[in-house]
């Protein structure tokens, strides 16, 4: 399994929704199953709450607050 860690920074903000996003195109990721864990502040990783949205050439993470995530893939 592979993944790419983004940080909170990475978030971009959906002031309409309320809630925050990233986006990642499916060449890098490639087009199978993701899991998005949260960061802890001992620096391990556990399962989080967020939303995903699957179109053709990208996924969308969205959550209500960022936090520095890694989406295993």
């Amino acid at each position: 399994m592979q993944f790419i860690d983004f940080k909170k920074e990475h978030f971009s903000h959906n002031e309409a929704a309320g809630s925050y996003f990233i986006q990642i195109s499916k060449d890098e990721i490639g087009y199978r199953d993701i899991e998005v864990l949260e960061q802890l502040d001992d620096e391990t990783y556990s399962k989080t709450e967020y939303e995903l949205v699957d179109e053709v050439s990208k996924i969308t993470i969205k959550m209500k607050d960022p936090t520095n995530i890694r989406v295993n893939f």
